[in-house]
């Protein structure tokens, strides 16, 4: 890796998202290459979306989540591609090809679930999941582990896009980071009341549309069996993975504030001691 994505990884994939990453097992020969997408689950972040990837990947294959988004940062055929999903151009054939190519046998979690209705329609043999969770406890854990970072990303997305024009002379990161925390940005979620109401709604228009016949849905501390039966796969002898992330997203929130502090240093401390020096002389 070069030093310019190295620089960029600070921000979208530090070590502690890619021990996430990484902690997801992948069984890249459950399926033929560019055999495509067979299961989307539809749960909104933090309704264990993180322990149905490590656990698809284990039945299905390759499971595309946030933090595959997250690791495809620096890659330009990325962006063109989620900008047409986010710019309403993409086709069916584009959308089903480019989880193809990655040997990607699922998807969960954003951005994927913003532009569900097109991926869904993408892959119409596709299995439908939706992951639930208390409602009370899914916008605390929200609140405390993504909002933070969102905002933050946004506040400062002025000082990211001028790193990366340094860097790279584009920005398209920026663009990309904006499209994977735009669900939080909503005003529903400013509050409890109006998210948890955004919370039923998003449920209630997946029951509406997905035929009950093609839709499981799941709660992780179900484990193995539900789940297994649905996707038609024998339960694995290995416990359910469980995974919490919520811990590196918090640390990932001080770690940003850091670089950016960081980063401001060392812009503007040589335009102040440039300044002090012609006060010093004009006096």
């Amino acid at each position: 890796m070069g030093f310019k994505e190295w620089c960029v990884g600070q921000i979208t994939l530090p070590d502690n998202f890619k021990q996430i990453l990484n902690s997801n097992p992948s069984t890249p020969d459950a399926g033929p290459p560019g055999s495509g997408v067979e299961v989307i689950c539809l749960g909104l972040s933090r309704t264990g979306t993180s322990s149905l990837k490590a656990a698809l990947s284990i039945l299905q294959g390759r499971t595309f989540h946030a933090m595959d988004f997250l690791n495809q940062i620096n890659d330009e055929e990325s962006f063109k591609f989620w900008k047409s999903l986010a710019d309403e151009s993409a086709t069916p054939e584009a959308i089903s090809a480019y989880f193809a190519r990655g040997n990607y046998r699922a998807v969960c979690d954003v951005p994927c679930i913003t532009y569900w209705k097109d991926i869904v329609a993408a892959h119409p043999n596709a299995k439908i999941i939706l992951t639930t969770r208390d409602p009370e406890q899914w916008y605390q854990s929200v609140r405390k582990a993504i909002f933070p970072i969102a905002h933050h990303m946004k506040r400062w997305a002025w000082l990211s896009r001028l790193v990366c024009y340094i860097l790279y002379g584009k920005s398209f990161q920026v663009d990309l980071m904006q499209i994977l925390f735009q669900p939080f940005y909503q005003k529903h979620f400013q509050e409890e009341p109006s998210a948890i109401q955004l919370y039923h709604a998003w449920n209630d228009d997946i029951l509406a549309t997905i035929p009950p016949t093609n839709l499981l849905v799941f709660d992780v501390r179900s484990g193995w069996g539900p789940l297994c039966q649905f996707v038609g796969c024998p339960q694995p002898e290995t416990p359910f993975p469980r995974l919490n992330d919520a811990s590196a997203f918090v640390k990932h929130q001080r770690y940003l504030i850091f670089l950016t502090a960081l980063v401001l240093l060392v812009i503007f401390a040589p335009i102040m001691i440039i300044l002090l020096i012609l006060l010093y002389i004009c006096l």
